[in-house]
C-alpha cells in the first residue's frame, strides 16, 4: 500500500527558539531559499520532508488611528474638487462676459466735434459801432444806464444861504417813428402844474418796434431852484415839439416818484475843506460800484469798463438830527453793450469772413479789452470809435440738432462727406454702438454729440 506522505506534514510548534519566516519581497529578485532537507533533528534523528515548517504568513495589521490608515484618503479626491472650481471660474468668466457684452451694446451712439476757432491779436485797432437800430453797419451798440447814489456825513459849521434845485426820474416814450429820436442837452419837460426841468445831457430815444414804443429812463433837474418843484408824480410833454402836432402828441414822458431836493433858505453850512473831500470820497466809492455794475451786464452781452461813462451831480445836503450835515452825490453810469454775434463778426471781419454773426462766439484772451477814442463823445447819440487791445479767439457754435439729423440712418461711410459740409466743424469722430453696426440710429436723438471746447489761454 502506499504511504501517504502528506498525512505526515505537521506543523511545527511554535516555539521560542523558532525563527521567524521572512516576509515575502516582490521587490527582490528571484532568489530561491534553499531549505536543508538531510538536516539532522535536534534528537539526532534524519529530517523528513514532514518536518520542513511552511511559511507563517503576515499577520493582519490592525490601525487605531484612521490618519495612519494608507487607504484613507479623506471624503473627497482632490482632482474632483479641482474640477469642480474650474468648472465655477469658466461659468464667472461667461457670467462677466455676457455683463460686458450688454453694457456695450447698451452704450449710446456718440459723436465728438471740435468747433472751428480762430485766434484774434489786437494791436490798437480801432473800430467803429452805431446806434442799435440806425441801420448804418454790421457793428451796433445801446445804452444800459445805471444811476448810483451816496452820501457821507460831516460836521456842520454855522449857517448858510442856500438854493438847490428839485431833481427826479422820468421815462421818455417814443410812440412817434421807427428810427432812434435824438434829444438835445437842456431839452424841456414840463409838468402838468406847469413847471419845467430840464435834461443835463443829449438823449436818443430807441425807435418805436410795431405798436412797442420806444423808451429811456433819465434825470431831470428843475429849472428854478425851490421846492415848489417838488412835484408828484405824473405825465410830461416836451415843449419844443409844439410846432409839430403829431410828434408832441406821440413824444412825451411819465414819472412813477415825487421830485426832491427843492429848497430855497437858510442851513447849516460845512468847511469848504470837508466838504471837497467829503465829495471826493463819496465819488470814489460811487466809481467803484460803477465798475462794479459794468461787470454784472446780461453775459449774453459784451461790455467794457473802458467804454463806461460816469457823470457825477451834487444833491442836495441835508440835516441831520445829531447836528451833522450828510453830503449827497449821485453817479449816472451809461455802459455801451454790444450783441455777442455782431461784435464778433465786427472786429473778427478784417481776419475772417462771417456769414452767420449769430453762430460765432468771441471768447477773451490775455489783456482783452477797449477804450474809447476822444472825450467828446456822447453814449447813445450817435456813434463811436474805440481801439481794442489784447487777444481774444473766434469760436463757432455748432448746431448739435442740424449734425444728428444729417447723420441719422445713414451709412458709417457717409460720417466724413457730412461732417465736410459743415464748416462750423473742425474735426470729429464718431463711434457707433454696439460695435458690430455699420449705420447710425434711425431717430436723431439717439446720437449723443460731445462738443469739445478749444483750450483758451486767459
Amino acid at each position: 500500500m502506499a504511504k501517504d506522505y502528506f498525512q505526515d506534514i505537521v506543523p511545527p510548534e511554535e516555539s521560542h527558539h523558532s525563527a521567524p519566516a521572512r516576509p515575502i519581497d516582490d521587490s527582490s529578485t528571484d532568489e530561491v531559499t534553499q531549505i536543508p532537507i538531510n538536516s539532522t533533528r535536534p534528537d539526532g534523528g534524519a529530517r523528513s520532508i514532514r518536518d520542513i515548517a511552511p511559511p507563517q504568513r503576515p499577520r493582519p495589521r490592525t490601525f487605531d488611528d484612521a490618519r495612519e490608515n494608507p487607504t484613507n484618503l479623506g471624503p473627497t479626491p482632490r482632482g474632483r474638487s479641482s474640477g469642480r472650481y474650474v468648472m465655477w471660474g469658466i461659468a464667472a468668466i461667461c457670467v462677466l462676459l455676457l455683463a460686458a457684452l450688454i453694457f456695450v451694446s447698451m452704450r449710446p451712439t456718440r459723436v465728438t466735434v471740435q468747433p472751428r476757432t480762430h485766434a484774434l491779436t489786437f494791436t490798437d485797432e480801432t473800430f467803429s459801432a452805431n446806434p442799435e437800430g440806425s441801420g448804418l453797419g454790421t457793428m451796433e451798440y445801446s445804452v444800459q444806464s445805471v444811476e448810483l447814489e451816496d452820501s457821507e456825513v460831516v460836521p456842520s459849521e454855522g449857517m448858510v444861504y442856500g438854493e438847490d434845485k428839485a431833481t427826479g426820474n422820468i421815462t421818455i416814450y417814443n410812440n412817434f417813428q421807427t428810427t432812434p429820436l435824438k434829444l438835445v442837452k437842456n431839452t424841456r419837460f414840463a409838468s402838468a402844474s406847469g413847471h419845467v426841468f430840464r435834461a443835463p445831457a443829449d438823449i436818443v430815444v430807441p425807435a418805436k418796434q410795431g405798436n412797442t414804443p420806444g423808451k429811456i429812463e433819465i434825470t431831470v433837474v428843475a429849472d428854478q431852484p425851490g421846492e415848489q418843484y417838488n412835484v408828484a408824480p405824473g405825465k410830461f410833454t416836451v415843449p419844443g415839439l409844439k410846432s409839430t402836432p403829431a410828434m408832441y402828441a406821440q413824444v412825451y414822458a411819465e414819472s412813477t416818484e415825487s421830485f426832491t431836493g427843492g429848497f430855497v433858505g437858510e442851513r447849516p453850512g460845512v468847511a469848504a475843506g470837508a466838504l471837497e473831500n467829503a465829495i471826493a470820497a463819496v465819488r470814489a466809492r460811487l466809481e467803484t460800484k460803477a465798475r462794479e455794475a459794468a461787470a454784472q451786464i446780461d453775459p449774453s452781452l459784451i461790455a467794457f469798463q473802458g467804454l463806461t461813462q460816469i457823470e457825477y451831480e451834487s444833491l442836495p445836503n441835508t440835516t441831520e438830527a445829531g447836528g451833522g450835515v450828510r453830503i449827497h452825490q449821485r453817479a449816472r453810469v451809461k455802459i455801451p453793450v454790444f450783441k455777442e454775434g455782431a461784435f464778433a463778426a465786427g472786429v473778427g471781419g478784417s481776419a475772417v469772413t462771417v456769414v452767420d454773426a449769430e453762430a460765432i462766439e468771441l471768447i477773451p484772451g490775455e489783456g482783452f479789452g477797449a477804450q474809447l477814442v476822444g472825450t467828446s463823445t456822447v453814449l447813445g447819440a450817435g456813434p463811436i470809435r474805440f481801439s481794442m487791445s489784447g487777444s481774444a479767439t473766434l469760436v463757432w457754435k455748432i448746431d448739435e440738432a442740424e449734425l444728428q439729423a444729417a447723420l441719422a440712418g445713414k451709412d458709417k461711410s457717409a460720417f466724413e462727406p457730412v461732417v465736410a459740409g459743415i464748416p462750423s466743424i473742425q474735426e470729429a469722430t464718431a463711434r457707433i454702438e454696439p460695435f458690430w453696426k455699420s449705420t447710425f440710429p434711425e431717430d436723431p436723438a439717439d446720437i449723443q454729440i460731445k462738443v469739445d471746447g478749444p483750450e483758451i489761454a486767459e
